[in-house]
């Protein structure tokens, strides 16, 4: 009984060692297998809002002012512009406007996705909470 003690002991030993071995491998490829997954995911729309400071038509960008930084949006044929609940075009978007919308984080910049000129417009009355 001694010895089938000892040998289950060394198999447990050595099981352990080459287990923490195996473990750690698939640590390093599972923090591969997770960048990866963070790269390949797709983008959301982040809202935005705020004052333009500044238009570029030939590049077709519009820098909206901020609390920390100023942003730069691009905008390209597949952005929907709208003024007036109206559908408009790039060159509605005027320095000291106030414009909101949603646009897509990239490496270079921001995206626009939907950009409404003017702001929101505050709820009548009668749909506030009793």
């Amino acid at each position: 009984m001694k010895r089938l003690g000892l040998i289950g002991l060394g198999v447990f030993v050595a099981g352990m060692h080459f287990g923490g071995l195996a473990q750690a491998a698939e640590t390093k490829t599972g923090e591969t297998k997770t960048a990866e997954k963070t790269t390949a995911q797709p983008l959301r729309a982040i809202p935005f809002q705020g004052n333009v400071v500044a238009v570029d038509n030939a590049a077709k960008t519009f820098t909206l002012n901020g609390k920390a930084k100023e942003r730069k949006f691009k905008v390209d044929e597949q952005t929907e512009i709208m003024a007036d609940n109206k559908p408009s075009t790039f060159s509605s978007i005027t320095i000291g406007t106030t414009v909101r919308g949603q646009a897509l984080r990239h490496e270079d910049g921001w995206e626009a996705k939907k950009v409404t000129i003017g702001a929101k417009e505050p709820m009548p009355a009668s749909e506030t909470k009793k």
